[in-house]
């Protein structure tokens, strides 16, 4: 199946999914953003069609690919005519699909569950990809579109997918603030944070062979207060010895 897919949006998820979509065989119809240029920018690579948000939608698209901020769904939900016969997926992974159900056609999600940058196009064909539709006929359409850009596709409800993108910020985002956390210090003691990136690599790589809790490590593991103590004296900002103590004392707990 060969789709005409358009796109609300020109980010980081629409630009990485139009180049997915159109390595895959699809055509990249037509790319609408509130910044028209934007939408330019992206429709250019493929021979789009492109417009801002007071554009008409093309009917004949087989999907319209929502990808837009969480609060801006039901305004660009609006840019959707009633009678198009598209598929409708949004691509948030916060909020439920329920979010498309004023549009009276078809409508599902295809999410995925990476950290995307459009200056940096990556292959997702590793990437998990979480779908959802809202009757089994759209949901196989969806996983087919799916299935040609990623060999890791799982239905999963909204609730589910929700949890996902819960745990992903634990997992990353806040993973991310630690490593800034750790730069900044070794910047202001004049020290050099790329001395920490073999062991940043060896941990991850580690994930493969087991899971988190088994390759837990540090004084707080092994209940050395001694050095806890003596890390927290070595930190001048108060609020980075309390983020210390208190996940000190959760490792210690668990």
């Amino acid at each position: 199946m060969k789709c005409k897919i358009t796109f609300i949006g020109s980010g980081n998820i629409a630009t990485n999914l139009a180049y997915a979509f159109d390595k895959a065989g699809h055509t990249i119809h037509q790319v609408v953003s509130t910044h028209e240029s934007h939408a330019k920018e992206l429709a250019s690579k493929f021979g789009a069609y492109y417009g801002d948000s007071s554009s008409e939608l093309y009917k004949d698209a087989d999907f319209i690919v929502i990808a837009v901020s969480d609060e801006a769904y039901p305004q660009a939900l609006t840019l959707v005519n009633a009678k198009c016969r598209a598929i409708v997926c949004h691509t948030s992974g916060s909020v439920s699909m329920n979010v498309l159900s004023s549009y009276p056609g078809d409508f599902g999600v295809i999410y995925p569950l990476q950290s995307l940058r459009k200056e940096e196009v990556k292959n997702v064909m590793q990437v998990p990809f979480f779908i959802e539709g809202n009757n089994a006929n759209t949901l196989n359409k969806i996983k087919e579109l799916a299935d040609s850009i990623s060999n890791k596709v799982s239905e999963v409800t909204s609730e589910q997918r929700e949890k996902y993108h819960l745990a992903a910020v634990f997992a990353n985002n806040f993973t991310n603030l630690m490593y800034s956390i750790a730069a900044e210090y070794l910047e202001k003691e004049g020290l050099n944070f790329d001395n920490l990136l073999p062991i940043i690599a060896e941990t991850a790589t580690r994930l493969k062979d087991d899971k988190p809790q088994a390759w837990q490590t540090g004084p707080a593991k092994r209940g050395d207060k001694v050095v806890i103590d003596k890390h927290i004296g070595m930190l001048d900002d108060p609020a980075l010895k309390i983020i210390y103590k208190q996940l000190s004392e959760y490792i210690t707990s668990t």
